[in-house]
């Protein structure tokens, strides 16, 4: 009876383990690492990101008058970017898929609020959005 009682402990031990070492393997797929580590700053002049990590969506509206510009400036040592650039409702006016690098300067036709979206796939690096104002008329 004692041979029976000690492989039932056994199979127990043995089935505890696994579970465990199941649950383990299960949970390590439920974490997908950091989305997003750095800065972030936007305000009147502008919008500006600075990343170690970025795997999501960061956006920011800015107001922008007719006869302003906008240097949009982009530098990733790893990963890309898509970036969008428009009024609400309008096709953007600046579309970017799989950006690494970029600098240059768009003007703005229209006044209102412009949406700026940026997505990172696996990106490291930084975005610069930086209003230019126009002349006062």
């Amino acid at each position: 009876m004692r041979g029976k009682t000690a492989r039932k402990s056994k199979l127990k031990t043995a089935a505890g383990i696994c579970m465990l070492a199941a649950m383990l393997f299960l949970l390590t797929g439920c974490g997908t690492g950091s989305v997003f580590d750095g800065s972030r700053v936007s305000d009147a002049s502008g919008f500006q990101m600075e990343y170690s990590i970025l795997n999501r969506e960061e956006s920011a509206d800015l107001n922008l008058r007719e006869g302003d510009r906008l240097r949009v400036s982009l530098s990733h040592t790893e990963g890309s970017v898509d970036v969008t650039v428009g009024l609400e409702g309008q096709a953007p006016i600046y579309r970017g898929n799989g950006q690494q690098y970029a600098d240059f300067v768009l003007e703005i036709a229209e006044t209102g609020s412009y949406h700026i979206s940026v997505s990172g796939h696996h990106a490291k690096g930084n975005v610069s959005f930086t209003r230019i104002p126009g002349e006062m008329k």
